[in-house]
């Protein structure tokens, strides 16, 4: 039986509140050092789908003020557009850098899909030294990954709406 082949892969784990442009200059920095696929995970906050499955949950639009029902199907549309804002962030930053990043949005809940994405890659996962405190990082290190902690705060990056 043929030995598979370990492929290095360089992996930057992002939030809907991740810096950006400071992680992507440190996967950079690790493409420069060695030859590797680039990904971005965009790791998928599930408090906002735990907070639609809380009996009145409301949403504050701030454009008009009104108080709407917080359902699932809103959660999920909320964290679509963040997915989307994240993803252009991650493709303007490409473009300047004639990378072709593959993007990848992973539910930080999800042992199963997170084993399947890890594979058989050498990953060194390139993430915010705050997501040091959510369920992702301890399977990113169960799975013997390298972690690189890039020191940031969460930005200041508000949604349009809040909940009350």
């Amino acid at each position: 039986m043929a030995k598979t082949e370990l492929k290095l892969r360089v992996v930057i784990a992002v939030t809907e509140t991740t810096p950006v442009a400071r992680l992507w200059k440190a996967a950079l920095k690790l493409l420069r050092e060695s030859p590797a696929d680039l990904v971005t995970l965009y790791v998928e906050d599930d408090r906002w789908h735990r907070v639609a499955s809380l009996p009145f949950t409301r949403e504050i639009l701030r454009s008009g003020g009104i108080p709407v029902e917080f359902t699932r199907q809103r959660a999920e549309q909320v964290s679509r557009e963040r997915a989307t804002r994240v993803r252009e962030r991650i493709q303007k930053l490409a473009d300047e850098a004639n990378v072709k990043p593959v993007f990848e949005i992973l539910s930080e809940s999800d042992a199963e899909r997170l084993r399947e994405f890890i594979g058989s890659h050498e990953n060194i996962l390139v993430a915010p030294s705050f997501i040091s405190t959510r369920p992702i990082i301890t399977m990113f290190s169960e799975m013997n990954c390298r972690i690189e902690l890039v020191e940031a705060e969460e930005e200041e990056d508000t949604p349009a709406y809040k909940l009350s």
